[in-house]
């Protein structure tokens, strides 16, 4: 989602402080997030190599797809020296509304942190067009399924092409990027292994019997753009350059806690356990069925943000804490059952 107030401004300048680290991302961090990475691993045994491996495998950078009738643009990062010839596994990463698949990779350091690990890194744009991603059960648009559509696209065209482990595919984002990450669980069917919304696990609501995966959720209490609390969700009447419908500005969001209690009755969780990551972090963990696990990541205060992303005021306080390194520390203990 965006800024409720003067969104415009606020995403100016978000745009304009991504776009400046978007060409030379490095693992080095702004003073918002200071804490040292989190030393991750992808560490599970491949088991399910994809039919692209032992081709010889596309290039990098900006790369389209035709699918469905549509064309599919996406970044992809490759492991450095990666030979297509065994199964790596792969991170979808979506953006925020308002954002794009640059900004994303500067904002969240995914691509470096994620190929110096082995990933497979691809950061979409949407199959529709607009800003933001259309989330089943989430609007009035005359194919609610179209995101979820394009990510299946994308990964059969991605396991055709490249040496995936297709029992470790994951997907994350940021805001509405999160929501489209949570919505994937269900859209997929279990097909991704797990899934790491940050700043938006309320705005995709949970099917009723999700398959086994693991869900690593971060939000602070101070969000005042997708509220810890729930609530309306108020936005401009424009997001770079689109008319955002009416109803949008009158949608009201469940509480996290509220979400969190739905996703881990659906997916047979036991009681949590908690602890305290950093002074300001609490984290409840939560044992489910399948082999699967629920964290959850709750920042004392913290605003719209990423954990270790860059620190933007007007998007509330960031957290001292490495949310891309906890990531795909998760990420390198899950897999999807077979």
């Amino acid at each position: 989602m965006a800024r409720p107030s003067r969104l415009g401004a606020v995403l100016t300048g978000v745009l304009v402080a991504l776009a400046a680290c978007s060409s030379a991302p490095s693992s080095s961090s702004s003073p918002g997030a200071a804490a040292p990475p989190v030393r991750a691993s992808a560490s599970v045994p491949p088991r399910g190599a994809s039919t692209g491996c032992g081709k010889t495998p596309p290039t990098g950078g900006r790369r389209e797809v035709k699918a469905g009738g549509r064309t599919l643009g996406f970044l992809l990062t490759l492991p450095a020296g990666f030979p297509n010839t065994s199964p790596a596994p792969l991170v979808l990463n979506y953006h925020g509304l308002g954002s794009n698949a640059v900004q994303q990779d500067a904002y969240t350091r995914l691509p470096v942190a994620g190929s110096n690990l082995g990933y497979i890194v691809v950061t979409p744009e949407s199959a529709s067009g607009l800003p933001g991603w259309i989330l089943p059960g989430f609007g009035r648009f005359a194919d609610p399924d179209i995101e979820i559509k394009a990510a299946a696209a994308l990964l059969d065209h991605l396991e055709a092409t490249l040496c995936v482990d297709t029992t470790r595919e994951f997907a994350t984002g940021m805001s509405n990027g999160a929501g489209m990450a949570a919505a994937l669980v269900c859209g997929l069917d279990g097909r991704l292994a797990a899934v790491a919304p940050v700043s938006g696990l309320t705005i995709a609501p949970p099917c009723a019997h999700p398959r086994p995966t693991t869900i690593v959720a971060f939000h602070g209490t101070g969000d005042r753009v997708v509220p810890f609390d729930g609530g309306r969700v108020r936005l401009s009447g424009r997001i770079q350059g689109y008319q955002v419908p009416a109803w949008l500005s009158r949608v009201r969001l469940p509480s996290f806690e509220t979400t969190l209690a739905r996703w881990t009755r659906a997916m047979g969780c036991r009681p949590s356990s908690t602890s305290r990551p950093a002074p300001d972090v609490t984290l409840r963990t939560f044992p489910c069925a399948g082999g699967a696990t629920v964290e959850a990541y709750v920042v004392d205060g913290g605003g719209h943000t990423w954990p270790g992303g860059i620190a933007l005021d007007a998007l509330g306080r960031t957290a001292r804490l490495d949310a891309t390194g906890l990531i795909l520390q998760a990420f390198g203990h899950a897999a999807a059952p077979r």
